[in-house]
């Protein structure tokens, strides 16, 4: 694929996840699409004839994203930990997880509604347990690090908590997280 159509593969992607975030996944159709990406009416259909199709891609492209942030979250948990020691690393991520909250609203409101859309349409299946993967490998990986080779690290209940107070956050139906909070969370399991 040439790379004039991969990037407007990605526009087009990039468009889907906000009008995710934004008006939900009834507000994702083509013609929608093809205005938030700026590009000419057809444009989107083009690349993606269904709607399950680039549902699914966008799922593909939004793990893609969340993967990215967990690497460059990974890298800045091990500088600080080896300069400051774990528990200013564990301070560390508590800022990034709520920084996130504010920078990356639409990825979080994007993921949960495709999580949603995977539990009650057949051919989406597979992308809940895709992005639910997604989000949780940065705290799978930021638990095994500090809990000191503990096997039994309650992922799924801290994956839970770190959830909730962002869906909470992200719904406007609770306060932004705190630094203290997320610490706490984490502090908590082990």
């Amino acid at each position: 694929m040439s790379s004039t159509k991969q990037a407007r593969r990605v526009v087009i992607l990039d468009a889907v996840i906000k009008l995710l975030a934004s008006r939900g996944l009834e507000g994702v159709t083509h013609r929608a699409i093809d205005e938030a990406a700026g590009l000419p009416q057809g444009s989107s259909s083009y690349y993606f004839p269904k709607k399950a199709q680039l549902l699914v891609e966008a799922s593909w492209h939004l793990a893609e994203l969340l993967g990215k942030d967990c690497d460059e979250l990974q890298v800045g948990f091990a500088e600080t930990a080896a300069k400051h020691g774990v528990d200013a690393a564990v301070d560390y991520v508590a800022r990034e997880v709520v920084s996130y909250a504010d920078n990356a609203r639409d990825l979080f409101l994007a993921r949960m509604e495709l999580t949603l859309a995977s539990a009650r349409r057949e051919e989406l299946t597979d992308v809940g347990e895709e992005l639910t993967a997604a989000a949780r490998r940065p705290i799978e990986f930021f638990l095994q690090l500090i809990s000191d080779g503990r096997s039994n690290m309650p992922i799924e209940t801290c994956a839970a908590l770190i959830d909730g107070i962002s869906l909470m956050y992200a719904t406007g139906q609770g306060p932004k997280p705190t630094t203290n909070q997320i610490a706490t969370v984490f502090r908590s399991i082990l």
